[in-house]
C-alpha cells in the first residue's frame, strides 16, 4: 500500500510503498479513498505537536474509505462498508461539550 510518511523531522514528506497491515482483534483494515491534511498533520511535520511522535509516521488521519478486512471480534463493520475516520485524540466524556455531542471541543 502507499502511504505519505514523515521519515525524519525537517525532511520532505515521502510517498512510500509500505506493507499492508493485517487487522488484529478489534481492528479493521480500511482501503483509503480520500485523505485530508489538517492542522495536526502540519504540527507533526514541524515537530511542534503536544503528543509524542516518533518518525517514521504516516500523515493523513482524516480520511474516508472502504473496509476491506476485519479482525477477530469485530461485529459493527463488514468488508465493503464505506467508513470515515474519527479524529478525536482524547476527551473526558463529562464536560458540557462532551455531554452535548461536541467532544471535539473538550478542554481535556
Amino acid at each position: 500500500m502507499k502511504a505519505v510518511r514523515l521519515t525524519e523531522v525537517g525532511k520532505p514528506l515521502e510517498m512510500q510503498e509500505t506493507p499492508t497491515p493485517v487487522p488484529g482483534a478489534g481492528e479493521v483494515l480500511v482501503a483509503v479513498k480520500a485523505a485530508g491534511i489538517c492542522g495536526s498533520d502540519l504540527h507533526i511535520y514541524h515537530s511542534d505537536i503536544a503528543i509524542p511522535v516518533r518518525p517514521p509516521v504516516v500523515i493523513g488521519h482524516e480520511f474516508s474509505g472502504v473496509v476491506c478486512d476485519v479482525g477477530d471480534g469485530v461485529t459493527e463493520y463488514a468488508p465493503g462498508e464505506r467508513i470515515v475516520s474519527e479524529t478525536a485524540y482524547s476527551f473526558c466524556g463529562r464536560c458540557s461539550q462532551c455531554a452535548s455531542g461536541f467532544y471535539n471541543l473538550c478542554p481535556e
